[in-house]
């Protein structure tokens, strides 16, 4: 592995996250975001798998430096006063730069595979950043519909008990059956999802799919750098023009697409082949001399023609191709931003306005019921309300820190960079 790619490695898990060691210093175990980013660096089988491609690419370099291999040969003329070439040696002679852009070229097509690397991990580390906001927050909401599923336990202890007080109808009691069934069903289908994000996320850092991780709270994942003190989006998107992996790929594409073109046009020389050794005239004479020959191919047919048309035109192709991806990247963190502002705002309502209002709501609501100062409909009613109120808060911190990751992708560098 090349000392760029070590360093591209090395640099991702300073900046990104502390040292594994310091998971071992964790007396919680429990596996903070960074941690979770840096384990992902290291053991995602797509980052694995891009690291390993490098070498078939650094062998380019090797194959562009070879030298035409000399050629040994011996002949005789059968024929009347035909010569006798015990040996002959030779070789082709390259003429111009063939070699030497051959070897810019090998050295641009490794270059821009450490900067196809380096967008493996970058992406990887924003996947890693979403599965585990989706993990941490899938399990609150687990746990929020398993609190849930007892309470309409607890609910429908009492509603028995107030059945067979005669306070209540059967209809009643029916209905508080049907709600707990309803809960039940509800707590499945989370399980489900939290099964399935936590086989996600275990994928995304390269662990098995059913090993057990403590995260951080969907309360640790509440905003911490606010949108209000970062850097105009002027001065954003000019980073991201210039921080973005894409952009500098591209540069290395017009640099193979150079190399190419001017390899094709030397090409278009045609090489020698020079030869010689020791001759003797015919069987007959005992006399010996020198032999040279040379050859030349004749470029009657192939004047790389088809190669250089096609550099020209790739060269074309490129220009359009920035400014494609200029105005892609534009729209992209344009829209991350605005995403990212609503999603800040929609935490900070929740835990201004409506958040503390809905805590130990149900617990004031179940012994209303039970004394008979609320019908089955206001308990139901302010349950829904309760669970709903929790259940929109969980997801926009999912939201935010979804935003966040993409923003922080779509800009190219993290969001601490930008802060005032």
């Amino acid at each position: 592995m090349s000392f760029f790619i070590h360093c591209i490695v090395l640099i991702f898990l300073l900046i990104f996250s502390p040292a594994l060691c310091q998971e071992d210093l964790n007396t919680n175990n429990i596996l903070t975001l960074k941690q979770a980013i840096e384990t992902g660096l290291v053991n995602n089988h797509h980052v694995k798998s891009a690291l390993s491609s490098l070498p078939i690419t650094e062998a380019n370099l090797i194959i562009a430096k070879y030298r035409p291999n000399p050629v040994l040969g011996a002949n005789s003329e059968i024929v009347k006063g035909g010569s006798i070439h015990p040996i002959q040696a030779g070789a082709p002679l390259e003429i111009g730069k063939k070699r030497h852009w051959r070897i810019q070229l090998a050295k641009e097509q490794i270059s821009k595979k450490e900067l196809e690397i380096a967008k493996v991990l970058w992406e990887t580390r924003a996947q890693v950043h979403a599965s585990y906001a989706s993990l941490s927050v899938g399990l609150e909401l687990y746990n929020l519909a398993k609190k849930r599923t007892e309470f309409y336990n607890s609910l429908l202890d009492i509603a028995e008990k107030r059945f067979q007080a005669g306070d209540i109808s059967e209809l009643e009691l029916n209905r508080t059956k049907i709600e707990l069934v309803r809960s039940q069903n509800l707590l499945s289908e989370f399980e489900g999802k939290l099964k399935r994000a936590k086989i996600d996320f275990n994928h995304d850092i390269g662990k098995n799919p059913e090993e057990e991780l403590v995260l951080q709270t969907p309360e640790e994942l509440k905003p911490k750098i606010k949108i209000n003190n970062l850097s105009n989006l002027n001065e954003i998107l000019a980073d991201a023009i210039n921080k973005r992996l894409e952009t500098a790929i591209l540069e290395k594409e017009f640099g193979i697409n150079r190399a190419q073109l001017k390899k094709a046009m030397w090409e278009r020389l045609p090489n020698l082949f020079i030869e010689g050794g020791p001759a003797k005239p015919s069987f007959h004479e005992n006399v010996w001399g020198p032999y040279i020959g040379t050859q030349i191919e004749v470029p009657l047919f192939n004047r790389r023609q088809g190669e250089i048309k096609q550099a020209k035109a790739e060269a074309e192709f490129l220009e359009k191709e920035k400014e494609r991806i200029e105005h892609d990247i534009k729209v992209e963190v344009t829209n991350a931003f605005e995403d990212l502002k609503i999603r800040e705002e929609q935490v900070g309502r929740f835990e201004e306005k409506v958040l503390n209002e809905a805590e130990n709501i149900l617990d004031k609501i179940k012994a209303a019921y039970g004394q008979g100062k609320l019908t089955l409909t206001d308990v139901l009613n302010a349950e829904e309300q309760n669970r709903d109120i929790k259940g929109k808060y969980l997801e926009s911190l999912f939201n935010y820190q979804f935003a966040l990751a993409s923003l922080e992708y779509a800009v190219g560098i993290t969001l601490e960079g930008f802060s005032e």
